[in-house]
């Protein structure tokens, strides 16, 4: 008999989502109308922020975002190297150099400390990542950006609807870029903005991704295509009318998970701050693989033939990336020769080894915490866990 599948994630959607797509396929009205207008205004309030320029894609939302503080050619980002690898890759699309700090070993998300060691006079950028759903310390992070005149980009790609001390992620930098692929909180299949209070990134980020065009056939900057078109952005204010729903369910669901698993030796529930409103992208657990007395592949492995379905992403940290080891990043070589551009040898991204992030690494697990979940479904998962570790 063959076990019910417990899913990892389901999109939230339903019939508003099917006929605000209709009502712009038989409207004619494909790029740059109204709805895209809408969801940026929209959006920007809900965040809590002046302004909001929607994109293609999160990535497309990292690279704009950059551009538009004047990151190119020499300069230097700091990156976290746990998250997905468009964290890194916006930034040497830039034309910069990636330098990774390491992770909190509680939050997961970019140490300040760390950061701190890691600036040169070549750092303009802190992107820290607010990863999970869980939120990165801002506080520390923005006194080493101004200590040090640095701008500080939040990658809120995982974390929609994130609060810190009461503020929403995405307003508590320079700027903040979101994601809506397929996977996220709120989806329009693909997707992303940019949030922001600064007057000069909303401009140049709006040129920036239509090509540098401020009117037809003038281009003042080197810009892409990177526009959202109509039929994400009506499926985005639907996704927005129900991101709060989801949201609550996803934290009730995952505190709940939580809250029952905290007594299990070979399980760590990651520290959650009181001033922190985490969404739980992910609801994230670390396997101690010692105390499990089985690998982290064969945890995932017993979990899915019991019918529950994990993530399980994000095996290496980003530096151990072979491209990175290799500075495979264009055709005719990497971007940075030690010259003109950047004064300093390129960075030896094999010999890095950062050991708060390579503790965790490879053995973080996401359990299923979706909105569609019911209490019978909860129940069974933590059951199962308790049942599969030694006895």
């Amino acid at each position: 008999m063959a076990v019910k599948l417990i899913k990892v994630a389901e999109p939230l959607v339903g019939e508003e989502e099917v006929q605000a797509v209709r009502e712009v396929i038989l409207s004619g009205q494909y790029v740059s109308g109204r709805r895209v207008e809408e969801f940026e205004k929209r959006f920007a309030e809900y965040i809590g922020v002046q302004y909001a320029v929607a994109v293609a894609n999160g990535t497309a939302a990292l690279h704009t975002a950059l551009a538009a503080m004047g990151v190119g050619p020499g300069d230097e980002v700091i990156v976290p190297p746990l998250t997905f690898f468009s964290t890194v890759t916006s930034v040497i699309h830039a034309g910069a150099v990636p330098v990774f700090a390491d992770i909190d070993p509680e939050s997961f998300c970019l140490d300040p400390e760390d950061v701190r060691e890691r600036i040169t006079p070549r750092t303009r950028v802190i992107l820290p990542v607010h990863l999970f759903g869980n939120a990165a310390d801002v506080d520390g992070l923005r006194a080493v950006a101004d200590a040090k005149g640095l701008r500080l980009l939040e990658d809120c790609a995982q974390a929609h609807g994130t609060e810190y001390k009461g503020r929403r992620v995405g307003s508590l930098g320079d700027a903040g870029i979101f994601s809506f692929y397929a996977t996220k909180a709120m989806t329009t299949g693909e997707g992303g903005m940019i949030t922001t209070d600064d007057e000069s990134i909303y401009e140049y980020s709006r040129l920036f991704r239509g090509h540098g065009m401020p009117e037809r056939d003038t281009h003042t900057i080197l810009g892409y295509n990177y526009r959202m078109n109509e039929i994400e952005a009506a499926m985005g204010l639907a996704q927005l009318d129900r991101l709060e729903e989801g949201n609550r369910q996803r934290i009730a669901n995952s505190e709940w998970l939580r809250a029952h698993l905290t007594e299990i030796p070979w399980l760590r529930v990651p520290k959650v701050e009181s001033y922190v409103r985490h969404t739980y992208f992910w609801c994230p657990l670390y396997i101690d693989e010692e105390k499990a007395a089985m690998g982290f592949a064969d945890v995932v492995r017993t979990l899915r033939d019991r019918g529950i379905e994990v993530r399980q992403r994000y095996k290496r940290p980003l530096y151990k990336q072979p491209i990175m080891a290799e500075h495979n990043f264009y055709a005719n070589g990497k971007p940075w020769n030690g010259g003109h551009h950047y004064d300093a040898e390129p960075p030896k991204y094999a010999d890095l080894h950062l050991p708060n992030v390579e503790k965790v690494a490879g053995k973080l697990l996401g359990l299923p915490n979706h909105p569609g979940l019911t209490q019978d479904d909860l129940e069974y998962i933590v059951r199962t866990l308790h049942e599969i570790g030694p006895s």
